[in-house]
């Protein structure tokens, strides 16, 4: 069975280098959580009993460290094209900050069926993955502009010839071009 199309890792990488990206995206996202929290509020701040606002500013600094860190792979080649700005970060941010508080404070059943609960009419949980999201995309999508724009149109192709596949290239790159 052959991935999709986008899900396709960057050519010319090992199966070792694509999971040292995603070692590094979770260790990342790991100290960002802990390590901001531990820095602004103390470490209990992250309790499940504690405020939301600690753990709200926490969750910005790990998805800001998580896909930072995924921005670079993709700069490097390393990863997948579409795995590191998209699919990566955003499974990172999500499983990353609820395990550490789980390893750490034990479960939280009854916050989990809370939420679980009415999952549609929950503003508080809108908050929580605006504050996991929001700040990572928007520093990604920040230092991938950057980095292309100090590239001229022949280093974009070069980097284009060397790291996508024939086929990413011609279904989702080429394509683009006829557009513009």
């Amino acid at each position: 069975m052959n991935l999709p199309l986008g899900l396709e890792p960057f050519v010319d990488q090992s199966p070792r280098d694509h999971a040292l990206v995603l070692a590094f995206g979770v260790l990342a996202c790991l100290v960002g959580y802990v390590g901001s929290a531990a820095l602004f509020f103390g470490f209990g701040a992250l309790d499940h009993g504690g405020p939301a606002a600690p753990r709200r500013v926490a969750s910005v600094f790990a998805s800001m460290a998580c896909w930072a860190v995924y921005a670079v792979a993709f700069v490097r080649g390393k990863g997948g094209p579409v795995t590191d700005v998209l699919a990566y970060p955003i499974a990172t941010v999500a499983a990353v900050p609820f395990a550490a508080r789980w390893i750490a404070f034990g479960p939280a059943w009854g916050a989990l069926r809370e939420r679980l609960g009415f999952f549609l009419f929950r503003p508080d949980l809108l908050a929580d993955a605006a504050a996991l999201v929001v700040p990572g995309i928007a520093l990604c999508a920040s230092l991938l502009t950057l980095w292309a724009s100090r590239l001229d149109e022949t280093e974009v192709r070069a980097w284009q010839r060397r790291n996508l596949s024939a086929e990413f290239r011609e279904a989702f790159v080429d394509e683009a071009d006829f557009e513009g």
